[in-house]
Order: C-alpha cells, then sequence, then structure tokens
C-alpha cells in the first residue's frame, strides 16, 4: 500500500536518485519527480511518496532556511557556460578547513567561501589544521585566526591526529548542522572521521555508492555523536561566487564597509581612489583578496 506525502531528509545524492532518511529513522532509495523544479542536494527536507516496501519517490523540496552556493562550469555547453550549484541546504553554519601548509593556506579561497556563506545565511568557522607544522607556514596561523576573528568569524588551529583538535572543532560546531568545505589535501576527511567517530556510509548512503560509477555524491550527511550532524563536501580546488553582485561583495566585507563610511567620496571602490580610508585600516590581505574578488565579479 502506498503512502504519500511522508517527510525526511536528505543525506545524498547521486546518478538521478537520494539517498532519505524519513522522520521514523527508515532510509530509503528515492526517484526525483519530474516536476522537481531543481535537483535536491544534502540536508535538503524534502516530501516522499512510498511506492512500495523499497521504492520511493521525492515529490517536495521543501523551502531551504540556508544554502552554500558557487559557480560551476558546464564542460558540455562550452567552456564559457556556467551554472549555480547548490552544494549544500539547511546547515545552520560551514566549517572552512584550511591548513598551515601543504597545501599552503589561501586566503583568498576562505574570503570566497565566507562570502558564499553569509549571503547564504550560514554561520562561518575556520579550522587550521597541521599545527604541527606551524614553522612552515607562509604567515602565522595566529594572525590568520586573529584577523579573521576581528572579523567575527571564530576558528581554531588544531592537528586533526588528536582528540584535542577534534574536541575544539566540536565545541566550535556546537551541536548544530555544519556543512564542511576545504581544499584536498588539508586533513578534511581525517577531521570529519574524528568528529563523527569513525562513522561508515552505511544503509542507503551505502547503496546509493554502489549503484554504479556514475553515482558519486556531492555530499554526504553525517551524524555527530550527541546531536548536530555534518554534511561533508568532496574536497575542492577552486570556488566561484555564485549570485553575487560588487554590492553585496562590499557588504560581506564587513570590516571594507565599515571603513568605507569614511572614504572622500560614496561611490569609492576602494581601489586606489584618492581619499580612500579603507587603505590605511583594513588589513593588506584581506583587501587585496577583496580587490581580486571585485575585479572578477566587475568582469563577469
Amino acid at each position: 500500500m502506498s503512502t504519500h506525502d511522508v517527510p525526511g531528509i536528505v543525506l545524498a545524492v547521486g546518478g538521478g536518485l537520494a539517498a532519505v532518511r524519513t522522520e521514523t529513522g527508515k532510509e530509503r532509495i528515492a526517484k526525483f519527480a519530474g516536476r522537481l523544479e531543481e535537483r535536491p542536494v544534502a540536508g535538503d527536507r524534502v516530501r516522499l511518496f512510498m511506492e512500495d516496501e523499497e521504492g520511493a519517490r521525492i515529490d517536495v523540496i521543501e523551502p531551504r532556511t540556508t544554502e552554500l552556493r558557487r559557480q560551476q562550469r558546464m564542460r558540455s555547453e562550452g567552456e564559457r557556460a556556467m551554472k549555480e550549484q547548490v552544494l549544500a541546504a539547511n546547515a545552520e553554519c560551514v566549517l572552512i578547513v584550511a591548513s598551515v601548509t601543504d597545501p599552503p593556506l589561501r586566503r583568498g579561497l576562505i574570503d570566497r567561501i565566507l562570502v558564499a556563506a553569509w549571503r547564504g545565511g550560514l554561520e562561518p568557522l575556520l579550522a587550521i589544521t597541521k599545527e604541527d607544522l606551524s614553522n612552515r607556514a607562509d604567515e602565522s596561523p595566529e594572525a590568520v585566526l586573529s584577523d579573521y576573528a576581528a572579523i567575527g568569524v571564530p576558528g581554531v588551529l588544531i592537528d586533526v591526529r588528536t582528540d584535542a583538535g577534534a574536541d575544539a572543532v566540536r565545541e566550535l560546531i556546537g551541536g548544530r548542522t555544519a556543512a564542511v568545505i576545504g581544499h584536498s589535501g588539508v586533513g578534511k576527511s581525517t577531521l570529519v572521521n574524528a568528529l563523527t567517530g569513525g562513522t561508515l556510509t552505511i544503509g542507503a548512503i551505502h547503496e546509493l555508492s554502489g549503484r554504479g560509477r556514475h553515482t558519486t555524491t556531492t555530499a554526504t550527511w553525517l551524524d555527530l555523536p550527541g546531536g548536530g550532524g555534518l554534511i561533508d563536501l568532496p574536497g575542492i580546488r577552486s570556488f566561484s561566487l555564485a549570485g553575487i553582485t560588487p554590492h553585496d561583495l562590499a557588504d560581506a566585507f564587513g570590516d571594507i564597509a565599515d571603513s568605507a563610511t569614511k572614504c572622500r567620496f560614496s561611490d569609492c571602490r576602494h581601489v586606489g581612489e584618492a581619499g580612500c580610508a579603507v587603505e590605511s585600516t583594513v588589513e593588506p590581505a584581506r583587501l587585496a583578496s577583496y580587490r581580486k574578488l571585485l575585479e572578477e565579479l566587475e568582469r563577469g
């Protein structure tokens, strides 16, 4: 006997199917209804039509409270074609994982994700890994954390191989749902395993992953012991902003927006104009990151 309108949460997506956990705790592999206007992502709250004991269909995607979006290049539509991609839905915060070195910390990448997080309604958090390699860093990780703390981004410097490192990040997340994102090689997977107690992807997620080479998931939901969850995103090499205007960018860089009130001209772009107050008050690496993003947005 079929059942309509069963609420659930998307755990992972791949190959036109989704692993979904219903409110009763059961996990199902679900198809997408043809009338859906967009593809569901990990963290989406959905409504299912239960076809039988095994089959299910996602009929409705509930309105999202938050989204983490980026621009994605579409190879099949030409080299210049781009589209917006939702990476995760309904997370309360985004944990940006960067490393002291190997690969080196990239403030530009962090700032891009910060802008996307604030735009999407998520609180950004920062975890800098490989604390034991701090003497090889291009810049002091403590100084980096201090700069970001000054603009309202809490962070920690950790060794992901230690219990203390996992505990510090766990406290940072505070029992919430966090989307976890970082450059490949920063130790994100080790950190996620430590936070979840080495939780294996079993049940519907495991079944989804085993349904062929084209079912690679874009993100995976993992429960946190004691409450909350992680939406674990694959390692990234780049992050292009989606749906961001130059005005949005200025709003996202709150430290620049505050200093800009003292600029001589109200339309100052903070790229070397006479009377720019931002030049002397904002941290140079931060201003350089802003200018690079502004140039990209204005260039389109």
